[in-house]
């Protein structure tokens, strides 16, 4: 019976004319939504999700608005469970002298939440990299908190030191650029590409909205292939891969499109190759 109603139901939200009243209404709630973590449409690229974002809230982390920059501080106490393959990899691969670039790392969220459970090697640096309005706040931050001595921070991909690790921890989905391109602007190529919580859709690649609370921000979902076709391209070899199950995208109204994990990998790279 509850089978047999839920079905109903769900054949009745598809109706176009019913479909198109629980669209509307959603996409108001999406605009002025607080403390919130939600989806919003199907785009083919960032500038056609931009130009359907509200005008609620900023556009993208890189606003005036304190709060952007002060996310995600709870997750400094302790990893969560979409972190420890991060966790388990880094112990393995870090070495004495090496640096970390961590790409979209926010304030070092992740850095610190770390120190409670690695036995960082000596002269190990780890470098932030994000938008502005963030490394403002990350720089702040780490002048007010003991540990934070080997962090450096840059809004400048270009000027960040050479590392032999690179860390993608939920930051590739924020950015046009592709994960090829990225690495092709570094000074040097790292050893390894450690890519987490990376929304990956079977078959389809398409830049949804993301309503963090705070601001708005254009979200890409990879697909599979073209997420290999990136590794492909800087001569990767995946070493490991695995799935978030604690993550997920759910896209009201566009059921095909929502994920209900995301994924992870990591990536070996010859660091005298260069990108196709």
């Amino acid at each position: 019976m509850y089978e047999r109603a839920k079905e109903f139901v769900h054949h009745i939200e598809h109706l176009p004319v019913i479909n198109e009243m629980l669209t509307r209404r959603y996409a108001r709630k999406f605009a002025v939504a607080n403390n919130v973590n939600l989806f919003l449409g199907v785009y083919p690229d960032f500038a056609s999700a931009t130009a359907d974002a509200p005008t609620s809230k900023p556009l993208g982390y890189d606003n005036e608005a304190p709060a952007s920059a002060e996310m995600y501080r709870f997750r400094m106490q302790a990893i969560a469970p979409c972190d420890y393959p991060v966790a388990f990899w880094l112990a393995r691969l870090m070495q004495p002298g090496q640096t970390l670039l961590d790409f979209g790392g926010h304030v070092g969220v992740l850095y610190y939440a770390l120190t409670r459970y690695l036995n960082f090697p000596e002269s190990f640096g780890w470098e932030i990299y994000d938008v502005p309005a963030v490394i403002r706040e990350a720089r702040q931050f780490a002048a007010s908190n003991h540990g934070s001595e080997r962090l450096s921070f840059y809004d400048d991909l270009s000027q960040a030191d050479p590392c032999e690790l690179m860390l993608f921890s939920g930051s590739l989905q924020y950015v046009e650029e592709p994960l090829s391109s990225i690495v092709g602007r570094l000074k040097s190529r790292p050893n390894y590409l450690l890519i987490n919580m990376l929304p990956v859709h079977p078959t389809q690649a398409y830049v949804t909205l993301q309503n963090i609370g705070t601001a708005i921000c254009p979200y890409r979902i990879y697909s599979a292939s073209e997420i290999v076709e990136e590794v492909q391209k800087l001569g990767g070899e995946v070493i490991d891969e695995w799935k978030n199950t604690d993550k997920a995208c759910p896209i009201p109204y566009h059921e095909a499109q929502s994920l209900d994990y995301y994924r992870g990998m990591l990536v070996r790279l010859n660091p005298e190759a260069r990108a196709a």
